[in-house]
């Protein structure tokens, strides 16, 4: 993670305007204050500081260098359905109790290796949505997918469950909180509420490049309904 904000950092003197620049500077200092060990320490300290850790990482931090990124070199992606495939299955996994043990039971390494497959699957995920070449009825497809998948999981984590999925953390260095279940349902509602805050602004701003494009909701839907061959 150092080498990646050291990289960032390099890019956008390097590349970008100055206010790209400070956006990337930005973002890189973040993932690098997350990897000195005093603040990678408290991130893993409880499982809702490792949430908020793992939001950071794969949400908040790939939304606007994706933003800057797509403003200074505007590419085509092909298949943009797979970034949110790749996006929800990276998410998903690092919740398993098999994977996440393993992660926290192995060093800094492991909990590196995870950031970085984080990051990179937000990266292109975010890439894709502010890609003005993507369509935006896959980028809207994306969101709500997305929004709904962290929903479930949130749910899974806390309304669908009466015990702790993570039997290990007890033993885990650094763990604080007592209750392993209690700890588990604060972190869900974490991951609810930040389903909330990045994806419904992002909608918003999709809807109104549709409302641009199409002139209504209701134009556009007509249209996506329509056959191919009557567009």
């Amino acid at each position: 993670m150092i080498f990646l904000s050291l990289g960032l950092v390099v890019f956008s003197v390097v590349r970008l305007r100055r206010t790209d620049a400070v956006i990337v500077v930005t973002c890189g200092l973040v993932l690098g204050l997350m990897a000195i060990p005093r603040v990678r320490n408290q991130f893993e300290s409880s499982l809702p500081w490792h949430m908020v850790g793992h939001i950071v990482v794969m949400f908040l931090v790939p939304l606007f260098l994706a933003a800057v990124l797509a403003r200074s070199r505007p590419t085509i992606i092909r298949w943009p359905w797979l970034s949110a495939i790749s996006l929800n299955v990276v998410m998903i996994a690092g919740h398993m109790p098999r994977i996440f043990n393993f992660v926290m039971t192995h060093g800094w390494w492991a909990t590196d290796l995870m950031n970085i497959a984080f990051f990179g699957a937000g990266l292109w995920f975010f890439s894709c949505l502010w890609q003005e070449t993507t369509p935006l009825r896959w980028s809207i497809i994306g969101v709500v997918a997305t929004m709904a998948v962290m929903l479930f999981l949130a749910m899974a984590m806390s309304i669908f469950s009466s015990t702790s999925w993570y039997s290990s953390m007890a033993s885990m260095p650094g763990m604080e909180m007592a209750s392993d279940f209690s700890s588990q349902q604060l972190a869900a509602a974490i991951l609810w509420i930040c389903g909330d805050l990045w994806a419904v602004p992002i909608l918003v701003v999709l809807l109104r490049r549709v409302i641009e494009r199409e002139g209504s909701l209701l134009g556009a839907l007509q249209r996506y309904s329509d056959p191919p061959s009557r567009r």
